[in-house]
């Protein structure tokens, strides 16, 4: 052997007792012992409203069954241990301050609804041996649920017995909007009697090319709602060209046990023309036919100085708005 070969391999050996000492001082993020740079967060339970937002947001459609509905809150071990090695208890708290700085930051509205009408869970454990865990907050159709109204629950993970808390995912805003049965997006089929004084030819009946929405104004109550020629109540042709019912939102109620509609009413303010709505009295089968998904409604539209106008709708589903 040279001596070149010798100083060569003498430089080898240094070189590798050296790479194992730093091996060595490096610590093992698989290995509890060592601790771990990993989170706790919350963790997407849809597709997140927006990716800008001060914080991250997801919105719930609560649809109601027996006055309950309610959402998921789902929280994450994250990091470079794939899975937890004890059980983590995570602390979540209402933090209306994010709620504020989240409205100012997307120019929303949303408000923490009355205290009656949402329970979430105060801690969410996440098992060893797993990497998630999934919670559930409970909504109630209580008697202060205003369906007009932008809820939000914003939720913070204000404690983890082991890892972090995320500073990106660490705190989150759960809006949602309470949706009754009967809400969706309908055909509507309409037959008008009586609407001479408007010069439509009795019995005319239309079917409106689009699907309208049939919107929760309350726990049992629906609104008609199309942007048809800029009508609340949807447009129809006539000889003389559009025409519709003017300034008139309709809205219908249920009877929630039975799905009858009982009553039929005007949203829209009155424009000095006396108009107003009433079921027909002379059918008796008004109603929501759950398995079909069909509403049938016979109803009344009078206003000063005109007859009766006698409408008859057939809305049908057509899937979820």
């Amino acid at each position: 052997m040279t001596v070149k070969q010798k100083i060569y391999l003498g430089m080898l050996a240094l070189t590798v007792m050296g790479l194992t000492s730093c091996l060595k001082d490096v610590k093992n993020n698989l290995d509890p012992g060592l601790g771990t740079n990993n989170v706790v967060e919350f963790l997407n339970t849809s597709v997140p409203v927006s990716y800008t937002s001060v914080y991250p947001q997801w919105a719930n459609s609560i649809l109601f069954n027996n006055d309950t509905g309610g959402f998921n809150i789902n929280v994450d071990w994250a990091g470079a241990q794939a899975v937890t090695t004890q059980d983590i208890t995570v602390t979540l708290s209402l933090d209306t301050a994010a709620l504020n700085a989240f409205n100012a930051n997307q120019a929303t509205n949303f408000v923490v609804p009355p205290t009656d009408v949402y329970t979430f869970p105060s801690t969410i454990t996440i098992k060893a041996g797993t990497e998630k865990a999934i919670s559930r907050a409970v909504i109630t159709a209580a008697a202060d649920f205003d369906f007009t109204q932008s809820y939000a629950i914003p939720l913070t993970i204000s404690a983890a017995s082991s890892g972090s808390i995320s500073t990106n995912y660490g705190t989150a805003i759960f809006s949602f909007a309470g949706r009754n049965a009967y809400d969706g997006l309908y055909s509507l089929d309409e037959l008008l009697v009586g609407w001479g004084a408007y010069g439509i030819a009795d019995g005319i009946s239309y079917s409106w090319p689009s699907n309208i929405q049939f919107l929760t104004s309350g726990q049992f109550t629906n609104t008609i709602q199309t942007t048809e020629e800029g009508y609340y109540m949807p447009a129809f042709t006539t000889g003389g060209g559009t025409t519709g019912f003017g300034a008139t939102q309709v809205q219908f109620t249920f009877d929630g046990t039975s799905n009858a509609v009982t009553a039929v009413t005007n949203l829209q303010p009155d424009d000095g023309r006396g108009r107003a709505f009433a079921i027909n009295p002379a059918v008796t089968n008004s109603r929501y036919d759950p398995t079909s998904g069909t509403i049938y409604c016979a109803y009344i539209m009078s206003q000063n100085g005109r007859p009766p106008q006698y409408v008859y709708d057939t809305l049908v589903f057509q899937g979820a708005r």
